[in-house]
């Protein structure tokens, strides 16, 4: 069984860590003028004064937001979320949370949120909409079905041409079937994750795609004697993941400057080890 790549980036971001705190520790301190998040962020401007207000979609699944309760600090994603405000200078007490629909969160015109996210893809078309923050993760898309589906011993994407595929709407998952799989049937297309995996139980699609941490909690948890065949090929680049922002804002300096510096501590590596390290392998799909 081969490892997703979602595995092999686990293991690369371990590694660069180790050479950031290596490095660190044997270099000088750094010269006065070099700008902290601290600096950055002193005299930031936000949707409510005093408070950091973070958007995101409900329901959130694990292991992204636990109970699909954001404001308790557990899952992935929340936790991502409050290290990023702490960086920035905000207290746990100061963070606000908004929803919104998941295409909503990268659709043009201004936001109600300071940053957003829900396992937004970055990519050249969403950045005409708004702007993004620096990736904070990396995930492959996967796909789950029954285990007593024709399609469970699936191997390649010519195994599941005529499968009938659910995607979530505006995901990257829809672009990569369409373009990748290319199924005979029409795609079925879902508001939410919660109406395509009750397609799957009900025998309406005879798959859905999704990310690969989304797709492995949906086969633990919420799908019965469901399996993942696998990740798409690897010569499908796997999504990065950004914070979200109104497009152009200024604050998007402050927010990557934070990121930075949780990524040089360790910071989001222990944080993604904790909370994503269950959620990180399946076999590859052939082309």
């Amino acid at each position: 069984m081969r490892l997703s790549r979602a595995a092999a980036l686990a293991a690369s971001v371990l590694v660069g860590v180790s050479v950031l705190t290596a490095c660190a520790q044997n270099e000088t301190p750094a010269a006065s003028g070099t700008p902290t998040s601290a600096d950055l962020c002193a005299d930031i401007t936000t949707v409510t004064d005093g408070t950091l207000t973070v958007g995101t979609s409900s329901p959130a699944f694990p292991p992204y937001v636990i109970d699909n309760k954001p404001q308790n600090g557990k899952g992935f994603e929340s936790a991502v979320a409050y290290a990023v405000a702490d960086q920035m200078g905000f207290t746990k007490d100061q963070v606000t949370w908004t929803f919104a629909p998941f295409s909503k969160l990268f659709a043009p015109g201004s936001k109600d949120y300071d940053f957003a996210l829900n396992q937004i893809a970055i990519s050249d078309k969403r950045e005409r909409a708004v702007t993004f923050s620096d990736p904070y993760y990396e995930a492959p898309n996967a796909v789950l079905v029954l285990k007593d589906s024709a399609y469970a011993g699936a191997t390649n994407v010519a195994d599941l041409k005529d499968a009938k595929i659910g995607v979530q709407i505006g995901t990257t998952g829809q672009e990569q079937v369409e373009s990748i799989i290319q199924p005979s049937q029409q795609v079925a297309v879902f508001p939410d994750t919660s109406g395509m995996a009750q397609a799957l139980k009900n025998g309406q699609i005879d798959a859905l795609v999704t990310d690969l941490p989304t797709t492995l909690y949906l086969r633990n948890v919420e799908i019965s004697n469901s399996t993942v065949v696998g990740t798409l090929p690897s010569d499908v680049p796997a999504d990065q993941w950004g914070l979200v922002l109104e497009k152009d804002n200024p604050l998007v300096s402050c927010v990557n400057q934070a990121l930075g510096e949780l990524t040089s501590d360790g910071t989001l590596d222990q944080i993604t080890q904790q909370w994503m390290a269950d959620y990180s392998k399946a076999p590859e799909l052939q082309s």
